[in-house]
């Protein structure tokens, strides 16, 4: 694959994935605001970030002042797409995509495999739990 042609797949994938997103009822909330994005790859990418101050620092994109960044984390919370957790610092939370959210990209085939170990291990945890549950409950009935 020439230059050109490899810059013309990932333009035309990265849009196709953007137009699927932005499709989802719930996952059309990581195209909000100009950082989303960012945010949401981010956090696929490093399976989550410790502190907010830190992933606010870390958006290079155009970014709200803090607290306008805190009121969208929160609303992506609301929508149950982010969690927080207290980070093993205890003074600090964690910020991660939720189960739900991680979900929602697979089954609208926004995988990001080449991004997020995360969401591949999770995807991968969650039809070995599911197929081992159905099985077992298959063999008690």
């Amino acid at each position: 694959m020439n230059n050109n042609e490899w810059v013309k797949w990932t333009d035309s994938t990265l849009m196709e994935k953007m137009i699927i997103l932005s499709q989802d009822e719930v996952l059309k909330y990581f195209l909000e605001e100009s950082y989303s994005l960012e945010l949401l790859l981010r956090l696929l990418k490093y399976q989550g970030v410790d502190g907010i101050e830190n992933l606010y620092n870390s958006i290079v994109s155009g970014k709200p002042k803090q607290p306008a960044f805190d009121r969208y984390l929160k609303r992506l919370e609301n929508f149950n797409l982010i969690c927080k957790e207290r980070s093993g610092d205890k003074r600090v939370w964690g910020i991660y995509l939720t189960d739900f959210c991680i979900q929602r990209l697979h089954f609208s085939k926004l995988t990001f495999r080449d991004m997020s170990p995360t969401l591949v291990k999770s995807i991968d945890e969650s039809f070995t739990y599911s197929s081992r549950k159905s099985m077992s409950s298959n063999f008690t009935m």
